[in-house]
């Protein structure tokens, strides 16, 4: 698996990493698109918290379904999608500074509802509200422009995005803070209840102090030594590799819509994916001997099966060379032992005038059956025989309808013996062809 952290501005640098199906970390680095490692069975781009904008909005059962079908296939109805866009645009006109036309949006529902409201400052959270009919759900939205600009520097370099997951995300079970080392020195990054905020150092203290609920730090190396100084509460160390292969196994995905790999590709990733972790996690082992087990066996049986079939074949094929020798000594060299003796037989049958279905006189009689097999025939349309090798040809006095292929039908008894039919209304062909 490949995870990038996508850059601010398309076509620069970006952080990476490679972690193993068992979600081990083998690689980080930051590098120009041109040096990306390629070839991954899953890539997932990460987007900076800087980029996202969370809201939580509250809406009517009816509009919750409509605001979450982008998961599915109702939204690919343009009508549903205009009217999931127009009840977003109603319900976040006061929380949003650009146009919603402007922003690629995906929302979520929530899990369940906050037990209280951690007071951030300029943060909106849940309203509570009496009407059960209410719905709580979360809203990200993320820049249009920028996400088409990055994605398509990526492209470029022949690398498909398969998932679109955040930065940070919303946390109804815990309180989680964020200690990195940014472009301007040491930044803050809050999730909670109410969302995902960032802070400078500055207001630190008031806002810990306004949190009514323990929290936990979370701080990168290159800012322990600011962070001993200012917490020694619950801390973590966590490099950014290991931050962004965390937010990797986010259930939100921006992939959807227009960024969407469509239904086909996307089952085809989950299905790799859950194969990948089928093959490789070590809860699995036991399933993956027992199918190894059970593959060997069919195997096993195959080839058994097989063995016995050829052994059985081979033993026809000895006792008809076995007959062959004995009817026909002259044959030395036996190659196809049916054809061989059938071959033989009428070379006999011709030597000593033995009458062979292709002789006229058995032409003849099978044309007699032919006749009474089709009652509708009428013999008297018949002006004259001719007769070659294996071969009754039968011209008729005019074009006659009723003896044209669909209409004449050839007996059972008679295609096993080896006779064929075929006719224009014209001429009637009657031949006998040896099979084996």
């Amino acid at each position: 698996m490949l995870v990038l952290s996508l850059p601010p501005t398309p076509k620069s640098e970006l952080f990476y990493v490679q972690a193993s199906a068992n979600s081990l970390i083998t690689q980080s680095l930051q590098t120009p698109l041109a040096l990306l490692p390629k070839g991954e069975d899953e890539v997932v781009g990460v987007l900076p918290w800087q980029q996202v904008s969370w809201h939580l909005i509250e809406v009517p059962q009816d509009g919750e379904k409509l605001l979450l079908s982008d998961q599915g296939t109702y939204l690919n109805n343009a009508a549903h999608k205009n009217k999931a866009h127009q009840l977003l645009q109603g319900l976040l006109e006061e929380q949003l500074l650009d146009d919603l036309t402007q922003l690629h949006w995906v929302s979520g529902k929530l899990m369940a509802p906050p037990l209280a409201k951690d007071p951030v400052p300029n943060a909106t959270g849940p309203t509570t509200t009496s009407d059960s009919a209410q719905s709580q759900l979360w809203v990200a939205c993320c820049n249009k422009t920028w996400l088409k600009e990055t994605l398509g520097a990526l492209e470029e370099q022949s690398i498909t995005v398969h998932r679109l997951v955040p930065e940070f995300e919303p946390s109804l079970m815990s309180v989680d803070l964020y200690a990195m080392d940014g472009p301007m020195g040491l930044e803050f990054v809050l999730s909670n209840a109410s969302g995902v905020m960032g802070f400078p150092k500055q207001v630190l203290a008031s806002l810990t102090a306004s949190l009514k609920r323990p929290f936990k730090v979370h701080f990168e190396p290159a800012v322990s030594d600011q962070m001993n100084a200012l917490f020694q509460g619950d801390t973590e160390l966590q490099t950014r590799a290991q931050r962004l292969l965390q937010a990797s196994q986010s259930s939100w995905d921006f992939a959807r819509g227009e960024w969407g790999q469509g239904s086909a590709k996307r089952m085809l990733k989950v299905a790799q994916k859950a194969m990948g972790q089928f093959l490789n996690q070590q809860e699995w082992r036991l399933a993956r001997l027992g199918l190894v087990l059970l593959l060997g066996i069919n195997v096993l049986a195959l080839n058994a099966w097989t063995w016995k079939e050829q052994a059985s074949h081979q033993t026809q094929k000895d006792q008809l060379t076995q007959i062959l020798k004995t009817a026909f000594p002259d044959i030395q060299v036996v190659v196809d032992p049916l054809v061989q003796m059938r071959r033989a037989l009428v070379a006999l049958q011709q030597k000593t005038a033995t009458p062979h279905p292709g002789d006229f006189e058995h032409l003849l009689s099978s044309w007699a059956q032919l006749s009474a097999h089709n009652p509708g025939l009428d013999l008297q349309q018949v002006q004259t025989l001719r007769f070659q090798a294996n071969e009754l040809t039968v011209l008729w006095k005019g074009a006659t309808p009723g003896v044209s292929n669909p209409r004449l039908q050839l007996p059972l008894e008679l295609k096993d013996q080896g006779y064929e039919l075929d006719s224009d209304g014209k001429q009637t062909h009657l031949r006998w062809s040896m099979k084996p």
